[in-house]
């Protein structure tokens, strides 16, 4: 509910961003065809009479019902709540808050018709050069929000506000720069590509630098498997193209193809004849299919439904019959660090184990999906709204859940993987908990005459048995068995080197967090 955001916010004013998901959730099913009667009138009986956000909520409900024709009582009194929300948040310091309610007030006015951005656009460009020179107050991605805004209406703009900007995506490039944020670095060497080809000024510079982010990459991920660094050179080449010089783009496709020998040697037997790249584009080709008729978030929905990114455990076992030497005989299972962290019996001994190979599928899985979402986010067709979107709509999820994971998905969007990972990871139990519940099936086991919530391994049991062998095969092995990636345990107990934490891992957690719930709910309801 707002009204429990509204309270946290008070508490913790750097916290705010939490209201303002739950704000830009109301206001998204207000908009939306949904029946959204019953979640107004549920909000509005929680929040004071009095507050900008219960006025907010109110006359967007009225513009929205009356179909666009009640503009006094309707989108003008909510573009003065936004004003008032606007004016309270920089009293209150929710810096996320009036960030959102200078964007809303942008939007709908753009909507009216007839926008003059000149007073809007100074009231935004004093609150960016207020919260984001230096040390920024405010979630990064709010910044790039504003900025791509701006950039839609450059022709209408003076170019004493244009200069005000470019410093300010100038300073943010850099300090990306130094973080070592290539993917986000880019955004803003783009923005300013846009604003100096508008101006009619030289780009050369900017494109160097746009190169220069791929090298660097590259070279961070130095110690990183050959897939992984060819990908990084392959989308330096797509992104480059136009202006990669004849010897760097001939020099990047040799290393490409150099990487993807080395790649195919890393890979076990089976998958070696497997072209990564026709998978990558097949979740990609989907994602775009759906997001053509709907929206973005509803096509990453979509793919939370589909089989990928986990593996085929039962194809797998099938298969053992193949290979019937690689599973006769016992193995210690060694974790990426090098340590024996569990123990395979061979098919003569009690206990199950992997079917050979089906780890090393697993994890070209993960890496197929990590790499799908990247150049979906890279290419700006996923955004870090759509995932907030899609969590509002899990039911089940708790508010700390919520508090947790948009954390988690902030850290991600910021490259900050490591500290993603560390959020994300406890609520994996929690979500599939909580939904369980949700949807009425019993999540709890007895011991002797006492109750307790089921183990995590015990969870996708359940899943396993009620929703698909794969899929609770594949959460077992990736997070809990000690004959698999045993990630869970590995993060809880500081087993994880601090290089594994990144974009590949903390992209596929959270993306299972998310299907997890979503799966749960699409069995059940």
């Amino acid at each position: 509910m707002i009204s429990d955001k509204l309270e946290q916010a008070k508490i913790n004013p750097e916290k705010d961003y939490h209201l303002k998901m739950d704000i830009r959730r109301i206001i998204r099913v207000i908009e939306s065809d949904r029946d959204h009667s019953e979640m107004v009138e549920n909000e509005l009986e929680e929040l004071d009479a009095e507050h900008p956000i219960y006025h907010l909520i109110e006359s967007l409900d009225t513009w929205e019902s009356s179909d666009h024709q009640e503009f006094e009582s309707g989108i003008n009194a909510a573009l003065i709540a936004l004003d008032d929300l606007y004016e309270l948040a920089l009293e209150e310091e929710w810096n996320s808050v009036a960030s959102y309610s200078l964007l809303k007030s942008v939007e709908y006015r753009e909507e009216l018709g007839g926008f003059d951005p000149t007073d809007p656009f100074d009231e935004v460009l004093d609150f960016l050069n207020t919260h984001f020179h230096g040390e920024s107050d405010v979630h990064l991605g709010q910044l790039g929000t504003h900025v791509r805004k701006m950039l839609e209406h450059l022709d209408e703009m003076d170019e004493d506000v244009i200069n005000s900007l470019l410093d300010i995506i100038e300073d943010r490039a850099q300090h990306l720069k130094s973080d070592k944020q290539y993917m986000s670095e880019r955004d803003y060497i783009d923005y300013q590509i846009t604003i100096k080809s508008h101006l009619g000024e030289e780009v050369s510079n900017e494109q160097e630098r746009l190169i220069e982010t791929y090298k660097d990459e590259f070279e961070q991920k130095n110690s990183a498997n050959s897939m992984i660094k060819a990908d990084i050179l392959e989308r330096g080449v797509a992104k480059c193209q136009e202006f990669l010089s004849d010897e760097k783009e001939n020099e990047w496709r040799l290393k490409i193809r150099e990487l993807n020998k080395q790649a195919a040697e890393e890979m076990p037997v089976r998958k070696r004849e497997v072209d990564v790249g026709e998978d990558v584009s097949r979740i990609i080709d989907q994602f775009k299919q759906v997001r053509e008729d709907n929206t973005s978030w509803q096509a990453l929905a979509n793919l939370l439904y589909a089989p990928i990114g986990q593996g085929d455990f039962q194809a797998s076992t099938e298969n053992m019959g193949e290979t019937p030497g690689a599973n006769m005989l016992p193995k210690s299972v060694l974790s990426v660090e090098g340590d024996s962290v569990g123990f395979e019996p061979g098919m003569t001994q009690e206990g199950e184990r992997a079917p050979a190979g089906y780890t090393d599928e697993l994890n070209m899985a993960n890496h197929t999906l990590a790499v799908a979402l990247q150049r979906l986010i890279d290419d700006n067709l996923l955004s870090e709204s759509d995932f907030y979107m899609v969590l509002t709509l899990i039911p089940g999820v708790s508010i700390q859940d919520e508090a947790f994971l948009t954390d988690a998905l902030i850290n991600f969007f910021e490259e900050r993987y490591a500290e993603s990972i560390h959020l994300a990871i406890p609520r994996l139990e929690s979500v599939t908990a909580n939904v369980y519940e949700e949807m009425g099936k019993s999540v709890t086991k007895n011991q002797g005459q006492v109750y307790h919530q089921k183990g995590l391994g015990g969870l996708f049991g359940l899943i396993e048995e009620d929703i698909s062998t794969n899929f609770g095969k594949y959460l077992q092995y990736r997070y809990t068995d000690t004959a698999g990636q045993n990630i869970r345990n590995r993060v809880a107990h500081g087993q994880i080197q601090y290089s594994s934490t990144n974009f590949k891992l903390a992209a596929t957690t959270l993306f299972d967090i998310f299907r997890v719930g979503a799966r749960i709910i699409n069995e059940y309801s």
